[in-house]
């Protein structure tokens, strides 16, 4: 896991610590919850899960640029960060422009947020996973302005537990 998001997250400018070939930062020491998509034979997708009652990386890390907006937090909202999918699936892109593993890694969320008593989940994303998730619908409330970084424009946002989005997530993942 550590090693795929150093190959994916390697352009991102975070206070992380490189180590040979993983990428970790201090938020992986906080005893969060990672959510792994397997092949066959190879991890293709991962995601990291922390409760906002403590350090959170949008919180902390990206609070110099949210400016005055509050970042939601408490007991009911985890923090969804470190996002990625490996690149040999980055062709596996729907009409909505996401692959199949970001909609099984959007559905773990979903099912882990409920199975940790959340009700939503805070996160900070690129403007294409923005559009893609509301076009295959979970819809992201913004909670700020678009903010560029290492070459991206992130953008905070909320999203919120519900059924039909985890129907929806499963439909489009193919997964029953």
């Amino acid at each position: 896991m550590f090693e795929l998001r150093r190959r994916v997250l390697a352009n991102r400018h975070y206070d992380t610590q490189v180590s040979g070939d993983v990428e970790f930062d201090i938020y992986d020491m906080l005893k969060p919850t990672y959510l792994l998509a397997m092949s066959e034979e190879d991890l293709v997708g991962c995601v990291r899960l922390l409760p906002t009652t403590g350090p959170t990386m949008l919180r902390d890390t990206f609070a110099t640029r949210l400016g005055p907006n509050q970042i939601p937090s408490g007991p009911t909202i985890l923090e969804s960060s470190r996002f990625c999918i490996a690149s040999k699936c980055a062709s596996d892109f729907d009409h909505n422009g996401l692959s199949r593993v970001a909609y099984v890694l959007f559905a773990a969320m979903i099912e882990t947020m409920w199975n940790l008593n959340a009700q939503s989940i805070v996160l900070m994303t690129d403007l294409r996973t923005e559009h893609g998730l509301n076009r295959a619908g979970w819809p992201m409330r913004r909670l700020g302005s678009p903010q560029t970084s290492g070459g991206t424009t992130l953008v905070p946002g909320l999203l919120q537990g519900s059924s039909e989005a985890l129907e929806r997530m499963h439909r489009h993942a193919n997964v029953r």
